[in-house]
């Protein structure tokens, strides 16, 4: 087939369209040309220009979006090519891989055919799609274009069909998929109709090789019928279709969602290096000299909040994880993404002038809708527990729950608009550094007759064991905090406490939105560990774990910290702690996985290897875990605040710990144990299940159950107030 096949291939790709193939040329390379040209005028009409010059002006500060340009790259081109989040979730991913590898492998074999016909013959006269590469360009091209076909069918099933309640439903949406299958099956029509003209004959010298495109010979079977000159001028009809609707495609795209094709690969690019979803830096002496605090106008976020917009696709991804929204709470963080997106494109029409230059406008001279309450509802602000799904979920790495405490700042900190009871929280805070408002001088009652040794008797210790204020102060993790501190003395793990010298982490109010309460607790927490030369902490609350981790290095403190899940696993693993017998009346076990100690700090192995260290009952898992936990509802300081709208979030996980089969669920944080066991009470599900914290569990399977003086007492309920 070498010099017949070049000639076949040669017809197909070049004289196909017949005599008047000079002028068809040019109106082709004019129509691309022109295409080009509405696609950039589209990208203008459709405000996607005004929002850049938005993000250009905005006022916020960044991290790092730069730094290692290379890594930045590579890391980019893994996971566009090869779906590292997307395939995360199966069905969706495996459509949207098949789509995306379609118009990959179309897109490669147009750029070589014209290549081939358009630059490398009539300049140089040679002709290289021939022999084994020709059929293999055809057999890649047939194969993956059949596979997008497959990709969009397994689309139009989930929308018209499986339709899940997530699934954001407009116009376009539709539109964008059916766009699609025209331009494949059109495409593939019109090769089966160059099959059936030229290659079907067994006197052709490519009828051997005519399997070589698999789509398109089958499709060919529908016109063996049809004469020579009726394929021939059905071709040329159906070619020029073909190739009017991609060019009316690509215009298409700079109207539409499919903008992303090129925004979320910038956007993984320009993902933050930074282990944790950053917050707006309020240093302290921002205190002193700013006149505003959060953000309550969009250009006060950062260039990257705006242009998350452009990358988000509306897939849906983050509204099928959130809590928020499965409870039937005001709360989709893809419509946040896109209600900004909408914001700054309205009010930047406003914002440029008539010779085209953006200015910020005023809040005074600023007439249209407010961004808190008209564009962003209070109650949208407020249903966030921060737990970070809709960050681990979205493929185009849009950071979406950030954006909301920036509100909330701005709502707490300046317009003191918050939930009623929150008010407590901050005021107990503020004068005993526990939001139960007990008195601080109590913070050490639950280690009395436990022999737990003090920092200020001490003097110093390999690791401060941070209590935290559940431990110190809740009945329930009280147990939690004696169980930690025996088995720290059993296993001769040098540490100590701060006792009454410690102080709330700041956590929840930082996560409220009350930067000023959460860096006054801080402060204070820092100045103490730097006065007995802290190094090494370990904390009980996965909270307050991520808090000293993270947090308080913007504020000077840097502190090894660690869980004290993975403590235990290693001691476990060591031999310093032996686990003497297996517990009865525990069943099958499944652990919880925490927000801030799963997806904020990747710490999933340690809590199920000492589970299994146990050897108490099997462990299963619930429907979502790792990374895919589902909340249990406390986070971003909703432990204060009233469930007043939809379902309760521990209810919902209560009955997903039920569904997995298991007697006993596991929890290694305050929180999640106070929200599960308040689950099962609220469900009634008390002889059915049982919530158990993994440290009291090692204690108990160690023999070292036996209760402290105070570990059940009530709190000091007198002292509350007293200080």
């Amino acid at each position: 087939m070498h010099g017949s096949g070049a000639e076949i291939s040669r017809e197909v790709f070049w004289n196909i369209l017949g005599p008047g193939f000079p002028t068809e040329q040019v109106l082709l390379y004019v129509l691309v040309f022109g295409t080009f040209l509405l696609f950039f005028r589209g990208l203008a009409k459709s405000g996607f220009f005004t929002r850049l010059k938005a993000a250009a002006n905005a006022k916020g500060p960044e991290v790092d979006r730069l730094g290692n340009p290379w890594d930045r790259f590579w890391y980019m081109v893994t996971d566009v090519f090869g779906h590292r989040k997307i395939l995360r979730e199966p069905y969706q991913g495996i459509f949207h891989f098949f789509i995306f590898w379609g118009f990959i492998a179309l897109l490669i074999t147009t750029a070589i055919v014209f290549l081939q016909a358009d630059v490398i013959y009539p300049i140089w006269h040679v002709w290289f799609m021939k022999n084994g590469f020709y059929l293999g360009l055809s057999l890649f091209a047939d194969v993956f274009g059949g596979l997008a076909i497959v990709g969009i069918l397994m689309a139009l099933a989930r929308r018209y069909v499986i339709k899940p309640q997530w699934l954001d439903e407009k116009g376009e949406d539709g539109v964008v998929l059916w766009f699609i299958l025209a331009i494949l099956v059109t495409g593939f029509t019109v090769e089966a109709l160059r099959i059936q003209a030229t290659e079907v004959d067994p006197s052709s010298p490519m009828f051997h090789y005519v399997w070589f495109s698999p789509v398109g010979r089958s499709i060919a079977f529908l016109f063996s019928g049809m004469s020579d000159v009726a394929l021939r001028d059905t071709h040329v009809v159906l070619w020029w279709t073909h190739v009017l609707g991609a060019l009316a495609f690509i215009i298409f795209i700079a109207y539409s969602k499919l903008i992303h094709i090129f925004m979320t690969p910038v956007n993984i690019f320009l993902r933050p290096d930074v282990p944790q979803p950053p917050l707006k830096a309020m240093p302290p002496e921002m205190f002193e000299n700013a006149e505003t605090f959060g953000i309550h106008n969009v250009e006060e976020y950062s260039w990257k909040d705006i242009v998350d917009g452009e990358a988000c696709m509306r897939c849906g991804r983050c509204v099928e994880v959130c809590p928020a929204f499965n409870t039937d709470k005001p709360l989709k963080p893809r419509d946040v993404i896109q209600d900004m997106r909408t914001y700054v494109g309205e009010k930047a029409k406003l914002a440029i002038d008539a010779d085209g230059t953006y200015h910020v406008i005023p809040d005074e001279e600023y007439t249209g809708p407010g961004f808190i309450g008209d564009t962003i509802s209070r109650d949208t602000i407020w249903a966030c527990t921060t737990c970070m799904a809709c960050v681990e979920a979205c493929p185009a790495y849009i950071l979406q729950f950030p954006k909301l405490i920036e509100l909330r700042r701005y709502m707490v900190m300046m317009e003191s608009d918050f939930p009623a009871e929150v008010m407590d929280v901050f005021k107990g805070m503020e004068n005993n550094s526990n939001p139960w408002s007990i008195g601080a001088h109590v913070r050490a009652d639950w280690a009395k007759g436990l022999d737990v040794p003090l920092m200020s008797e001490k003097g110093g210790a390999e690791y401060l064991f941070y209590v935290g204020c559940a431990g110190a102060f809740d009945d329930l993790n009280k147990k939690v905090a004696v169980s930690l501190a025996k088995i720290f003395k059993a296993a001769g793990l040098d540490f100590a406490i701060l006792g009454t010298e410690e102080g709330c982490c700041g956590d929840s109010a930082k996560k409220i939105g009350n930067e000023y309460v959460y860096q006054a607790l801080a402060m204070a927490n820092i100045e103490t560990f730097n006065a007995y030369n802290v190094s090494k902490i370990i904390t009980m609350c996965p909270h307050g774990y991520n808090t000293l981790k993270y947090d308080y290095k913007e504020l000077g403190g840097n502190y090894n910290v660690v869980h004290y899940t993975e403590i235990l696993d290693k001691l476990i693993k060591q031999g310093k702690i032996t686990l003497k017998q297996p517990i009865e009346g525990l069943g099958a076990i499944t652990y919880h996985d925490s927000c801030y100690l799963g997806r904020y700090n990747k710490v999933y192995d340690e809590p199920r290897d000492i589970i299994k260290a146990l050897n108490s009952g099997s462990l299963v898992e619930m429907s979502s875990h790792h990374a895919k936990s589902f909340c249990c509802g406390a986070g971003g300081g909703r432990m204060w605040m009233e469930e007043d709208l939809g379902t309760r979030i521990n209810q919902k996980r209560t009955r997903e710990v039920m569904a997995s089969g298991a007697k006993t669920v596991c929890t290694a944080c305050p929180f999640c144990y106070t929200m599960l066991s308040d689950g099962i009470k609220e469900l009634e599900m008390e002889e059915k299940l049982q919530a158990m914290d993994i440290a009291v569990l090692v204690a108990k399977a160690a023999g070292l159950d036996g209760k402290g003086q105070e570990a059940d007492a009530e709190p000091a309920k007198a002292e509350a107030d007293s200080e």
